[in-house]
């Protein structure tokens, strides 16, 4: 399907983001405003015929805690209730995540093929460094 106007489309040597990524991370947004208790904020919509909608938002802790403290009260709330997703999150950041195998082949009835010279290589040993070669392989 053609693009429907060419007016707007990218031009050649012409960036899509002239601006650039905005200075900063979401990481740091997130901590900036997740340490504080309170936050105001106002979203401005733009539709395609101009239409512009605002919407304001407070979100306030009443300095009992951080935004941050709360979130995380709230997640060990969902945990202790039986959600799944919550407990899994919750153990994930305080337990660690569980590592995940990583399995390349390397057994007899998956052997592993070297690209320079198509030569099979049985790995005798996953515990990491350079694959063994299979005796049996002249």
């Amino acid at each position: 399907m053609p693009f429907p106007n060419d007016d707007t489309k990218f031009q050649p040597g012409q960036s899509g983001n002239p601006g650039g990524r905005p200075v900063g991370h979401i990481t740091t947004f997130l901590k900036e405003f997740g340490n504080a208790s309170d936050i105001e904020f106002t979203i401005i919509k733009t539709d395609v015929e101009g239409t512009v909608k605002k919407s304001s938002s407070k979100l306030s802790t009443g300095d009992r805690q951080t935004i941050n403290q709360a979130i995380a009260a709230r997640l060990l709330q969902l945990a202790l209730n039986g959600d799944l997703k919550a407990i899994k999150e919750v153990l994930n950041r305080t337990e660690g995540r569980v590592p995940q195998p990583i399995n390349l082949g390397g057994q007899k009835d998956n052997p592993l093929l070297t690209a320079e010279s198509g030569k099979t290589w049985v790995v005798k040993d996953n515990s990491g460094g350079l694959p063994i070669p299979d005796p049996d392989d002249d």
